[in-house]
């Protein structure tokens, strides 16, 4: 007889408490930290909010929903192993419950938001233990959560079939023997998971469950997947229809080619091969041109390509399958356009090759290396002028310095862009007001709120294209 799913957790977390926490961001490459990041984003809470964290174990989730929003957590888990690393939390955590999710010990109605964290797999009916957190969830509030995922392209579920399967036990291997128990049990777990409740079933499970506004958002490839809904019949604000770029073509045919390509800020990030170009004396038109070409499939077509199967960001109706071709076509492109550079620069060329391969490789993966803000700076920003620069044979002290200066031009775009986003792309309402000491009020609404910031990035793409041509002109003029 099958063991139910209820009786892998004892069996699975039970002595991996004390490492639980290093163990599991290493072994993701930091992508379990980025996701429980994204779930906590998810919540959207008041300062006075009572939350409760099911599946807490050590109370990372419990612990970041406290700090960034200064609420009341309630961590509730059924491993006293992990509740002890919980209890160590530096108080942020204002209470710990050992108990089940399928029963939980609190009347109906009583937290203004619930969190969950990989723990479909462990019950023995989903649905029904949906039913149950959204029993003690007050009408309105947010119930968001956090799962393991299985990707849905072919190429990214090899890849994972291949991590989960084979080099998750060994790593596992090299920290005990309990942690290759526990990651040879993952991949496996998680594919009979939706196998059998697929993930448009888990979310029927949600609005049966009584929640509505139930949104998915696929992270890592697939490998992460965060979910969030409302509680009851809570109308949901529809004044946010702003698309999700100031660029975006309405989504269909040959217009979501346009829009994926990002052309305003593909343009500006080439235009850092130009200035690195043009700190050279002399610049070599083919090299510059084979560069802006370079760079432009790989950052233009691969990154964006592979960035847009990341939960569809953009809206495009691009098949994935698409996306995954054009992103390794691209991909390829620049690459082979890098080996022929090599031929004419030399083989130390080789290193930027290399390194321009792995750093759309690892955007692709959304690896944190890439993601943040640092090196989104460094990677799209510094990266392609000093690669011109060394192309075309420019001095290395002021490629360094327009270096520095296109990281923190990237960096900017970052600061502005990432409100905007938000705004576009996830809200579903803005409310709010602006009194002045004159008496006078102004009314804050989507476009108000970006207007400033996607102001600037209209102007600073263009700026920054009309320099970066103006100066590589006065070397051939």
């Amino acid at each position: 007889m099958p063991r139910p799913p209820s009786a892998d957790a004892p069996r699975i977390f039970t002595g991996i408490a004390h490492s639980y926490d290093r163990v599991g961001a290493l072994l993701s490459f930091g992508q379990d930290p980025r996701w429980r990041h994204a779930l906590v984003d998810a919540v959207d809470a008041g300062a006075g909010d009572l939350i409760l964290d099911v599946a807490t174990g050590t109370g990372l989730v419990a612990m970041e929903l406290a700090r960034r929003y200064g609420c009341t957590v309630v961590g509730l888990d059924r491993s006293a192993d992990m509740l002890a690393e919980a209890a160590g939390r530096n108080g942020l955590i204002a209470g710990l419950v050992n108990a089940r999710a399928e029963r939980l010990p609190f009347p109906d109605a009583t937290f203004d938001h619930v969190t969950f964290t990989y723990l479909l797999r462990y019950v023995d009916e989903p649905a029904a233990t949906l039913s149950e957190l959204a029993r003690v969830l007050k009408p309105g509030g947010r119930l968001a959560a956090l799962e393991f995922g299985v990707p849905s392209s072919p190429w990214a579920f090899a890849l994972w079939r291949v991590y989960t399967r084979l080099v998750m036990p060994i790593a596992g291997s090299l920290v005990s023997r309990k942690w290759r128990e526990v990651n040879a049990f993952l991949g496996p777990s998680i594919e009979r998971f939706y196998r059998a409740h697929p993930q448009r079933v888990v979310e029927r499970y949600w609005r049966d469950a009584g929640l509505g506004d139930v949104r998915s958002r696929r992270m890592s490839l697939g490998g992460g997947i965060v979910m969030s809904a409302t509680k009851g019949d809570v109308p949901v604000a529809s004044d946010v229809r702003l698309g999700s770029a100031f660029y975006a073509l309405r989504p269909g045919g040959w217009r979501d080619y346009w829009t994926l390509l990002h052309p305003p800020y593909t343009a500006w990030h080439l235009s850092y091969v130009l200035l690195g170009a043009a700190l050279a004396p002399a610049p070599d038109p083919r090299i510059v041109l084979g560069a802006l070409l370079a760079f432009g499939l790989a950052v233009g077509v691969a990154a964006h390509s592979f960035d847009e199967l990341q939960g569809r960001p953009l809206g495009t109706r691009i098949p994935a399958r698409v996306l995954v071709a054009l992103g390794a076509l691209g991909l390829a492109g620049a690459a082979a356009l890098g080996i022929a550079a090599v031929a004419m620069l030399g083989p130390a060329f080789g290193l930027f090759v290399a390194a321009g391969i792995a750093l759309v490789l690892l955007y692709a993966f959304e690896a944190p290396l890439v993601h943040s803000d640092l090196g989104f700076a460094l990677a799209w920003g510094a990266f392609p002028v000093l690669t011109a620069a060394y192309a075309t044979g420019a001095p290395p002290l002021p490629a360094v310095a327009v270096a520095a200066a296109a990281a923190l031009l990237s960096l900017a775009q970052r600061v502005l862009s990432t409100r905007v986003r938000a705004v576009r792309r996830r809200s579903a309402s803005v409310e709010g007001e602006v009194r002045y000491r004159d008496g006078s009020r102004e009314t804050l609404d989507a476009e108000s709120l970006i207007a400033a910031p996607e102001g600037a990035l209209r102007i600073l793409w263009l700026a920054v294209v009309a320099l970066a041509v103006g100066l590589l002109l006065s070397r051939y003029l």
